[in-house]
């Protein structure tokens, strides 16, 4: 095919062909492309361009997929044997029925000859400014290239034509009568000029078409014919392009529809809902979505899918309800997809399916009493189209139409299918939104400490809880140190922000807090060397941080805040109060920062709570209303376990995650004191 197109050139020139969707993803590779690179199509079709372009000479720059220039361009391409080789590009976009553009690459060798470029300069005009339709054929007459403006009249994709004879492309009575014609033009080199053909796209049989269209010898420097040129109009009656202008109206309305319905939530089974709910109001009878099982069960999306592949319906709804459409929608999840409506095929292939068959509960592979509520309903089109999407199949998409409704067609199948994509992305998300969350909450708990240790100086009781929306993890940390003279340290901190990120720096926050501690420093210098510490975390993140120290044999504390909630302090036979203890600015904030420790008695029977300002803050609760109720709750003297409960329950915040530690002093008795040094 390619050979024939280089033709029109020099005799002896390769142009590779080669079609690169809006994701860079290689989708067509010419046999001219194999030639040139040394690939083979199956090595690289699907894969990015990148595969074949050379990034030492690209000097490691994307090629720009997707962003015709007009002019030729010279690139290194590498071949498959690891030798590299320049060659000139053309780049011409072919739009999409929806979507970003796909790109069609023209390519040949640098080394050929003066002429091709300007040939090709010529081409890349007219694939760019011809509002009619323009092709080239090969002297078999099949399609070589082809603009956007005759894949819209032949009701086919740019791509799907390349290759085909013209009676696979258009169906005409006149189609005898008409090769014998191209032949003769072929042959004479005497053009045939605004000739009728009647016919249809054989896309679309129904659509009844009349082409104008002009032909034009092709012949190559010695003067040998290799093809001819084409020039194609659609001239049917003009009240055919108004109503298909109106249907076209009609899907784009849907489409924006759709756009503004789906993705609204990180929830797919109330996306899936939403959008099946959306479909019945007018375009389709019953939809219904079904994904992999896999995407329920938090499990990777299977690599390979076939008729064993379990699956999951999480969304269904139909126009008018009835007994037969509700067994229609009403199935076991998970089960094998060969036992639901037909697309283990769909989901093995990832292309969409239409079918008007008159026996579509047949077709449609449906049994026992759904197949009789399918015939008693009336199945009469459907469409099934595969969720897809970053290269993964998550499920299908299907929609129904019942006797008496006007039967899908292949435009509405490309809509579907756009629909799907655009569902399919929004599915993902949730996934990768819902995988995410996961791990950050698996990390954050992982690090924090699984228990406190047991001790005869003070009773410690904690509870760490996720926001309650949707048990996202945070930042919170809390961890209790065991020093030498039986001291003992006490942290309660809190990262700004969400997810693995703030997990990640909560980490280091707490080992760093640990080796400082370890090493005897106070309060105030904990908190100094800390902030100094944070200024070289990666990401930039700040923390909240109390730090406190208690000494169990002199019965004193001493404490220091970075930006942090004050500590709540009930002393024996006296009114709890939120302690204002000297602060300073967050951790990470301000390099060289410093701060401060206030030091005060606690007396055995002491309590101290230490939280974050999850348990006190929320949009509709002041952080002072908050803390004032952790004092009225603490005066109540309850059992340790008792009230941390109680505090997380009342707490006010749904957002943010929410941590207590609460420390009952006991102090030392005389024969547990550490033994004085010789001198004290």
């Amino acid at each position: 095919m390619s050979q024939s197109f280089g033709a029109m050139f020099s005799g002896d020139l390769t142009i590779a062909t080669i079609v690169v969707d809006a994701d860079r993803r290689i989708s067509y590779f010419g046999s001219a492309a194999e030639e040139l690179t040394g690939f083979r199509r199956s090595d690289v079709v699907g894969r990015d361009i990148q595969v074949i372009l050379s990034t030492a000479a690209a000097d490691g720059k994307d090629y720009p997929i997707g962003k015709p220039t007009g002019h030729p361009e010279v690139h290194q391409i590498r071949r498959a044997d690891g030798s590299t080789r320049a060659v000139i590009t053309y780049r011409h976009p072919i739009p999409q029925p929806s979507g970003p553009p796909a790109t069609l690459v023209l390519g040949i060798d640098v080394a050929e000859s003066r002429e091709t470029e300007m040939g090709l300069g010529l081409l890349n005009a007219f694939f760019r400014q011809a509002t009619f339709g323009f092709a080239i054929l090969d002297n078999q007459l099949r399609f070589v290239a082809l603009n956007e403006a005759l894949a819209r009249i032949n009701r086919r994709p740019v791509i799907d034509h390349l290759g085909r004879p013209i009676e696979e492309v258009i169906e005409s009575p006149d189609m005898a009568t008409y090769r014998a014609l191209l032949r003769a033009v072929m042959e004479t080199g005497e053009p045939v000029q605004d000739l009728h053909i009647p016919g249809h796209p054989s896309t679309a049989p129904d659509a009844s078409t009349v082409w104008a269209v002009s032909w034009y010898r092709l012949t190559d420097t010695p003067g040998r014919p290799f093809g001819l040129c084409g020039v194609v109009m659609d001239v049917t009656e003009s009240q055919h392009p108004t109503l298909d202008d109106g249907r076209n109206r009609d899907r784009l309305a849907l489409l924006s529809a759709v756009g503004a319905k789906v993705g609204n939530t990180l929830d797919f089974r109330e996306t899936a809902q939403d959008l099946a709910e959306l479909l019945v109001t007018d375009y389709a009878d019953i939809v219904m979505v079904d994904v992999v099982h896999t995407v329920i069960s938090g499990e990777e999306p299977d690599d390979f899918i076939d008729e064993e592949t379990l699956v999951s319906r999480i969304g269904g709804a139909a126009r008018e309800t009835s007994t037969h459409t509700e067994k229609i929608l009403r199935v076991a999840s998970p089960r094998r997809a060969a036992e639901t409506n037909a697309f283990a095929q769909v989901l093995n292939s990832n292309q969409p399916q239409l079918s008007n068959d008159p026996l579509l509960s047949e077709s449609m592979a449906l049994t026992g009493e759904r197949r009789d509520a399918a015939d008693a309903a009336g199945l009469a089109s459907v469409i099934v189209a595969p969720l897809r999407a970053r290269d993964v199949t998550l499920g299908v998409l299907t929609c129904i139409r019942l006797v008496g409704r006007g039967p899908y067609d292949d435009d509405d199948l490309l809509l579907v299918q756009e629909i799907a994509n655009r569902t399919a992305l929004s599915i993902d998300n949730s996934r990768l939104y819902r995988d995410e969350k996961q791990a950050a909450l698996t990390l954050q708990l992982s690090l924090l400490p699984q228990r406190l240790p047991d001790l005869a100086e003070a009773r410690l009781t904690y509870r760490y809880q996720p926001n309650r929306a949707n048990l996202r993890a945070a930042g919170d940390w809390f961890d209790t140190v065991v020093l030498p003279g039986r001291r003992i340290a006490m942290v309660v901190g809190d990262v700004a922000g969400h997810g693995i990120h703030s997990a990640a720096a909560m980490g280091h926050y707490r080992t760093a807090v640990r080796s400082l501690a370890s090493i005897g420093l106070d309060p105030a210098m904990l908190l100094t060397r800390l902030n100094d510490l944070a200024m070289d975390f990666s990401g930039d993140v700040t923390a909240t941080c109390v730090y406190v120290l208690y000494d169990p044999v002199e019965h004193w504390c001493a404490m220091a805040s970075a930006g942090h909630p004050p500590p709540v302090l009930s002393l024996p036979d006296q009114p709890p109060q939120a302690k204002e203890i000297a602060g300073g600015p967050l951790l990470g904030a301000l390099p060289g920062a410093e701060y401060q420790s206030t030091a005060m008695a606690t007396p055995p029977g002491t309590r101290l709570l230490l939280y974050t300002d999850g348990l006190v803050e929320s949009r509709s609760t002041k952080f002072d209303e908050g803390v004032e109720h952790l004092v009225r709750l603490m005066r109540t003297r309850r059992p340790a376990g008792e009230l941390c409960d109680q505090l997380m329950a009342e707490s006010p915040s749904s957002e943010d995650d929410r941590t207590v530690l609460l420390a009952e002093f006991k102090g030392l008795s005389p024969h547990l004191r550490p033994p004085r040094a010789a001198g004290q």
